[in-house]
């Protein structure tokens, strides 16, 4: 229980590096500096690895077998479940496209569905090669 709680606390300046990058982009981005904001995503994510890469060294175990299986069976149910959420969009919008202001809508929800399976039919073939 007492390492479980260690390991949480250990995570923490990671997770105010992201609550602090949330806020910077959400201000920058209202003061049309959006430069600033790239700026503050990339220094996040510099300082977010090297952080995960020294907490490696110190022995903290941040990923396993457990975790990675989680990880592909949550990423892969977040891929069904956006796929049949833009494709039922796509069929509703598919009446619609008369109107202007929904032609760029159904466009867009079609290009997005096209490039995530796209995607999805590249990475099944190299990684069906790789393995």
């Amino acid at each position: 229980m007492v390492r479980v709680m260690k390991e949480k606390k250990v995570l923490l300046p990671a997770l105010l590096a992201v609550v602090a990058l949330g806020w910077i982009v959400g201000w920058a981005t209202s003061s049309g500096k959006s430069e600033l904001a790239l700026v503050a995503f990339a220094l996040t994510a510099i300082f977010i690895n090297f952080y995960f890469s020294y907490l490696e060294k110190k022995g903290f175990i941040l990923e396993d077998e457990r975790t990675l299986r989680i990880n592909e069976i949550a990423s892969r149910r977040t891929l069904q479940i956006t796929s049949i959420g833009l494709a039922v969009a796509m069929l509703l919008l598919s009446g619609k496209t008369s109107d202007p202001k929904m032609e760029g809508a159904f466009l867009t929800a079609g290009l997005v569905l096209a490039v995530m399976l796209t995607l999805h039919l590249l990475f099944r073939h190299y990684y069906s090669r790789v393995m």
